[in-house]
């Protein structure tokens, strides 16, 4: 379907106060703008949002009401001059956005270069496309009309169903993303002059996109516009609700500055702003999350009805959704799983023939595991970021996470229904690339808030009535989440687009953007194993924060990265910075809570690899900083330090060659899998030739081993005889 009910939630009975201010940092996004309205004045008024009386008409006025709706528009830009590339895209018009408050509406859009292969409905007349490139429904038949038949004759005939199919949102290859449109002005008037058009003006912000560099998957876009753009568009007649369309189109001109840039067209396509497909499968003696009552007394709610409240279409993709999968061989299912064991499960059982150009899929993989494992994980690549998560049926809720989990302490996930599609819906969206909102806003009851931080805001301080953990768990985004889901750039959220977290800044905070402590108050030390590594060697860079200060402060409990309160960078003698991120997010039992004073907390991460790609891949200094931020009280706060790592030049052929052998992104996915990783070929090849068991040259230095061979053999990161 294209079509949705209004979806409602009890989300925001818990939601920070600030939460619907907050813009993400590292991209453009839209935001709330008031509709206006210019028609001319009636007799004896004045404009309607104009600061004088207007001239007066000399005829009544006309209503003039386009059905500028909300939802998801196609779009297509035919330059006049300069190029015969058309430019498509989508739209969405958003006034149901919390933040946009009754008046209002955020509108955004994305551009891409080249249009999708698309099936020809019938047109108005021979020859031509009344929808323009509409994308269909799957199962939605199409009838063509006779030659030369018109749309009236077609519509009208009786012997079998509407020539036009139901629309659809369309999806665009990731390689020609071309830009973010940012609406800035939007006026729909509401009276025109007889024989004059009703012309809805549309006014946007252009952010032009440069594509990653070979071997990565995140652009980048500017700081400030590339350009503004100004839409004139008049609704073609009959293009409302009928037979014949679900909705109006408009065509008209695009102008810049003045100057006639083309011509475009918006037609509207769904009540869904964006839509995607999810993936389930399930390991044998696994249970999935299953459909639970809605708080309203009436339906349930699931994975579908949760990313309706942000006006996503999410479809279960219930004929490639897999059960009784047998467990790998030599793998316990019933155990903790190795992030290794689970990510090979998870590229072996998805859909094979994934094709993320045509499809936003993510994959969500069920296994049994046990309490303690943190009931799910999401990997930030599997072949391209954010491609999957995984949940853990048999993990829970054990009270020494929290002291609220209510009738849920020390349950199996499979047995709290509510916690269960919670927490993983958690992950899923951690897959569109959502951050918790300890960091970003403040805990509340929300999907992006940790399990434990829920628990803690329904039956602690917040409400004081201990208990209501799992019954009053809300399944809905918050203001903020929801706005990043429905307006960031797609490049942004679509599964093999950024890698995640790639728009949140990895780097020390600027004064501006967080307020950090004394070291009389929190002491953030942060150290390397080594100051000096060989080029090719995988660094552990550790960090140890120390409550200084007389009082219990409110801290992050978990400074492991995978737990997403702490980022990290590295800074090169260029001046290029580089994020070091988390390949594996495992960050269900993380949340804020008291640390005496002195008490201490500590995190390590082995810096080699991300999906960023080598952080340390020159020779010279390398300054790592890493930043341990969250909200306190909705205050954004946080701590930050470095150390310098020296990079040696290869100082032999051995070094050179090894070097070259293990800066390749297989074997970085290997070392940040903490080996083990068999299904990962090229990597076992790799290291196999690192340790002597391939093909090397006879003119080595003695010893026949290089540092970064003997780096790797330390840290029992080589691969034994099994096989993949």
């Amino acid at each position: 379907m294209c079509d949705r009910a209004r979806q409602t939630s009890d989300v925001d009975e818990h939601l920070s106060p600030n939460s619907a201010d907050v813009v993400p940092p590292g991209v453009p996004v839209a935001v709330p703008l008031t509709v206006e309205d210019e028609s001319p004045a009636a007799p004896g008024t004045s404009a309607a949002n104009a600061d004088a009386p207007a001239p007066q008409p000399s005829s009544p006025l006309r209503p003039c009401r386009p059905d500028f709706r909300d939802g998801c528009y196609q779009i297509t830009i035919r330059p006049t001059l300069g190029s015969f590339q058309s430019i498509v895209g989508t739209l969405r018009v958003d006034r149901e956005a919390p933040a946009a408050g009754p008046d209002g509406v955020i509108i955004s859009g994305d551009l891409y270069r080249q249009p999708p292969p698309v099936a020809q409905p019938v047109g108005d007349a021979p020859g031509s496309s009344s929808l323009s490139g509409a994308v269909l429904d799957e199962d939605t038949p199409v009838v063509p009309g006779a030659p030369g038949e018109s749309v009236a004759a077609a519509a009208s005939r009786a012997d079998g169903p509407l020539p036009f199919p139901r629309r659809r949102i369309p999806i665009f290859p990731r390689d020609q993303y071309r830009s973010y449109l940012k609406g800035t002005r939007l006026v729909v008037p509401s009276a025109s002059l007889p024989g004059q058009p009703c012309q809805v003006t549309l006014d946007v912000d252009e952010f032009a996109y440069t594509q990653p560099s070979a071997g990565s998957f995140q652009g980048s876009f500017p700081d400030a516009p590339s350009r503004s753009l100004r839409c004139v568009l008049n609704q073609v007649p009959g293009t409302s609700p009928s037979p014949l369309f679900s909705g109006p189109r408009f065509e008209g001109r695009i102008l810049e500055g003045g100057i006639d840039r083309g011509s475009v067209t918006l037609t509207w396509v769904s009540s869904f702003l964006r839509r995607a497909v999810l993936e389930i499968d399930t390991l044998n003696g696994a249970v999935p999350p299953e459909p639970v009552p809605s708080p309203s007394g009436t339906g349930t709610e699931f994975f579908d009805t949760v990313y309706a409240t942000a006006r996503w279409q999410l479809t279960i993709d219930r004929a490639e959704g897999q059960t009784d999968i047998p467990a790998p061989a030599g793998v316990d299912p019933n155990a903790c799983w190795s992030t290794a064991d689970l990510h090979a499960l998870m590229a072996s059982v998805r859909k094979a023939g994934t094709n993320l150009d045509t499809e936003w899929r993510t994959h969500l993989v069920v296994v049994p595991a046990t309490m303690g494992c943190s009931r799910g994980v999401m990997y930030d690549q599997i072949g391209a970021p954010r491609e999957g998560s995984a949940s853990f049926s048999d993990d829970g809720y054990p009270s020494s996470s929290s002291p609220n989990f209510g009738t849920a302490a020390d349950q199996r996930q499979r047995d709290v229904l509510r916690a269960y599609l919670r927490s993983a819906t958690h992950e899923v969206t951690h897959a569109f690339n959502q951050i918790h909102q300890e960091t970003e806003t403040a805990a509340d009851n929300s999907i992006m808030t940790t399990t434990p931080s829920v628990a803690d805001v329904l039956g602690g301080p917040t409400t004081g009535a201990p208990g209501v953990f799992p019954d009053q768990i809300s399944l809905g985004f918050n203001t903020t989440v929801r706005n990043h889901l429905a307006h960031m750039p797609d490049p942004v959220v679509r599964p093999g687009g950024w890698p995640f977290g790639g728009w949140f800044p990895a780097g020390a905070p600027q004064a501006s953007d967080r307020n950090l402590f004394y070291a009389s108050e929190l002491k953030f030390e942060v150290s390397a194993e080594t100051d000096r590594a060989p080029l090719g060697a995988p660094v552990t860079v550790s960090w140890k924060l120390t409550n200084t200060s007389d009082a219990d402060l409110l801290v992050p409990n978990d400074l492991r990265m995978e737990a997403l309160y702490t980022t990290m960078s590295s800074l090169d003698e260029s001046g290029e910075e580089r994020p070091v991120r988390p390949f594996v997010i495992t960050c269900e039992e993380a949340k804020l809570a008291p640390l005496e004073p002195g008490g201490t907390l500590e995190g390590s991460y082995r810096v080699f690899w991300s999906s960023d790609g080598f952080p340390l891949e020159r020779p010279g200094r390398h300054t790592v900083t890493v930043t341990v931020a969250w909200s306190a009280g909705g205050l954004p706060v946080g701590v930050t330090g470095n150390c310098d790592i020296w990079v040696d030049r290869p100082t032999s052929d051995a070094e050179n060659r090894d070097a070259a052998l293990a800066m390749h992104p297989d074997v970085g996915k290997w070392v940040v899998l903490g080996g083990g990783a068999y299904h990962l070929k090229e990597a076992v090849s790799r290291l196999r030739t690192l340790d002597g068991g391939g093909t090397r040259s006879t003119n080595e230095d003695a010893g026949g081993r290089s540092r970064v061979a003997d780096t790797f053999s330390d840290l029992e990161l080589m691969p034994d005889g099994r096989t993949a």
